[in-house]
């Protein structure tokens, strides 16, 4: 993964951020085909808002968040005072997840994989980690429209967008449930029951 921007991390704690996770996040959330329930993965977790807004929209949710940033622990110990022990975080990469086979219901990858080295092991690693049955999560923009300027304040590794991802994740042997979306988009995919 590659460090975040000054932008970035100002953006990540920034109002218009703010404003647009409580919009978006929830949107994402509402779209699962299934409702979301037991243990959820969240990878790039940054600054947590995302996380506030998975933990307060589904309260029966235990949430674990995880960035590769280590400033990040700062603001999830924030948050475990609130939350308790619905929420654990820990600095990880999702490119090598320090979680067993099958361990969670849900994982969601929100504005973060255009991050990632090499996309198809990064989705190895969120397939690995789901429960069969289970369900990945992804929102984000297509980044080939990212031009110019926005460019140097949005770095990416992976110039990502939606067809590319749902080709990768069928190849991977994951089902799209859902697809919406080509400049925003958001994906569902199912881990296989067998």
């Amino acid at each position: 993964m590659i460090e975040l921007s000054y932008f970035e991390r100002w953006w990540l704690n920034s109002w218009p951020h703010r404003l647009h996770i409580q919009r978006y996040v929830p949107k994402l959330l509402k779209s699962s085909p299934a409702p979301i329930v037991g243990e959820v993965l969240e990878v790039g977790a940054g600054s947590g808002w995302s996380s506030r807004r998975v933990l307060e929209t589904f309260p029966q949710v235990e949430l674990t968040a995880i960035d590769v940033d280590p400033r990040a622990a700062k603001s999830f110990a924030k948050l475990k005072e609130k939350y308790g022990r619905r929420l654990k975080f820990s600095e990880a990469d999702v490119m090598h997840l320090p979680y067993d086979r099958a361990s969670f219901d849900f994982v969601l990858a929100i504005h973060v994989l255009h991050h990632v080295e090499h996309l198809p092991q990064a989705l190895r690693e969120l397939i690995r980690v789901l429960r069969p049955g289970g369900l990945i999560g992804i929102a984000d923009e297509n980044q080939h429209l990212v031009v110019g300027p926005l460019r140097w304040l949005w770095p990416a590794l992976h110039r990502i967008n939606a067809k590319e991802l749902t080709e990768t994740l069928e190849a991977e042997g994951a089902e799209i449930v859902s697809s919406v979306g080509t400049v925003h988009f958001s994906i569902w995919a199912r881990k296989p029951y067998t």
